[in-house]
């Protein structure tokens, strides 16, 4: 069976009670006036609904309100993009504040920078291992005070900051400006210091030259005070060589006498030969090498010529006064002449205590100028000094190993308290000075003593 739609109930005011109550029931029609009442409502089909002009008045309330509402959310958001603008503003403000705050304490500080920089550049006038960071250093200076004179950028309120539009430039002005001046005074003490570190330098280069200059005078001194040495050493084994080549000619002419041995006296002959050519031999006296080695040359010489007439000697030895064994002797010593000095070993020992006494009265040795004389050497001496001054040869206590005479230069002349003490102590070992040799005794040697036992 068919179904009949209900229509909607119509928006709008509700209906009159009255026509509601006379309205036919549904499924019925109802008599309208004449020119309606042919109008028969068909199921299905759309209605104008009744009463349509009450909706105008809220649609025109609704349409105004969200005027409204629209109106007010946008003065909602203008006012929070001023506040954030303002906002924005102020901070950019604070970062330009603070550019230039900054800036002006670095310019602040410049002048004493400054001041610093142009005490280190007068005092190192001069005195710098490289020169090139005082000029440095002066041009920080000239570009510290060309800054240090400038005003630093305006800070703009916030009002002239709503009219500025390009706000970003500002800022990057100010802190261009307090990067420059940091930059700069950054740069002026690290130039400073450049200078002050050359100065450094400067003064240790000073002082290691001086160092260097005094190690190279002493190295020099030292050096000078060896080659002084070794041609004191040289002037002395000169000296000693030239009498060892003068004594061994009376050692050959003595020894040929007495029949000694072609062989020995050869090997004398040969050693004083080369002793002549070390005496003919010259050296640079300005080099310490070559003075040296002519002195040990020289010195090797004279020891050969002296151990082969030692040598030539014993062959002839016979215990007669000038002709005794050096083997059986004892060495006391050597001379002024770098020959050794022997005596009697008998009396030799009570020189060595005679010695030690005499070392702990005086601080010094008792050193042995001549102790035994061998009859070449007795030879040498009388002609040397003639007979009214030494003994006959092979008449002399020399030659007998039981006579010594020690160095005027030590303290043994007549009145010195050297010759004294030996004088007055020397009996108690068997050691005596002569009357003869005594002041007023004839011959006064006070350097001369003699062995008694």
């Amino acid at each position: 069976m068919p179904l009949t739609a209900e229509p909607p109930a119509p928006a709008g005011p509700p209906l009159d009670p009255a026509a509601v109550a006379s309205s036919p029931p549904q499924g019925t029609t109802a008599e309208v006036p004449d020119e309606t009442q042919h109008q028969v409502m068909t199921p299905g089909r759309d209605r104008a609904p009744s009463d349509g002009g009450s909706m105008r008045p809220l649609v025109v309330f609704l349409i105004a309100a969200a005027v409204a509402l629209v109106a007010s959310i946008v003065f909602a958001l203008v006012h929070v993009g001023n506040e954030r603008e303002r906002a924005q503003l102020a901070d950019a403000r604070a970062d330009i504040v603070q550019a230039v705050d900054e800036g002006r304490a670095a310019q602040e500080g410049l002048a004493q920078q400054i001041a610093t920089a142009e005490e280190v550049l007068a005092a190192s006038r001069g005195k710098v291992a490289d020169a090139d960071v005082r000029d440095d250093l002066m041009g920080h200076i000239a570009a510290a005070k060309e800054l240090g004179g400038m005003r630093p950028p305006a800070v703009p309120g916030t009002a002239a900051l709503d009219a500025t539009e390009d706000i970003d430039a500002l800022e990057a002005e100010a802190t261009e400006w307090a990067t420059t001046v940091r930059t700069t005074a950054t740069t002026l003490v690290a130039a400073t210091e450049d200078v002050q570190a050359s100065n450094r330098q400067w003064q240790q280069d000073r002082k290691d030259a001086r160092a260097k200059a005094t190690a190279e005078a002493e190295r020099a001194q030292k050096a000078a005070g060896r080659l002084k040495t070794a041609k004191a050493t040289l002037t002395s084994v000169t000296a000693q060589l030239e009498i060892s080549v003068r004594d061994s000619e009376y050692t050959l002419t003595w020894t040929a006498e007495t029949g000694a041995p072609a062989a020995v006296r050869k090997t004398l002959m040969t050693h004083r030969a080369e002793g002549k050519a070390a005496l003919a031999a010259g050296a640079n006296l300005n080099d310490l090498r070559s003075v040296q080695a002519l002195g040990e040359r020289r010195e090797a010489a004279r020891a050969a010529i002296e151990a082969a007439a030692w040598d030539a000697r014993a062959t002839v030895a016979d215990g007669s006064n000038g002709r005794l064994d050096v083997d059986k002797l004892c060495k006391v010593g050597v001379g002024p002449e770098g020959q050794d000095q022997y005596l009697r070993c008998d009396a030799a020992e009570a020189w060595k205590k005679l010695g030690a006494r005499f070392e702990a009265e005086f601080g010094k040795p008792l050193r042995v100028e001549y102790g035994y004389r061998p009859y070449d050497w007795q030879l040498q001496a009388l002609d040397e000094f003639g007979g009214g001054q030494v003994a006959a040869p092979g008449t002399s206590n020399h030659g007998l190993a039981l006579a010594v005479d020690v160095p005027v230069d030590d303290g043994f002349r007549f009145g010195r308290p050297e010759y004294a003490w030996l004088a007055a102590n020397g009996p108690e070992v068997g050691w005596h000075h002569p009357e003869w040799a005594r002041a007023g005794g004839g011959r006064e040697e006070p350097w001369h003593f003699e062995y008694a036992g």
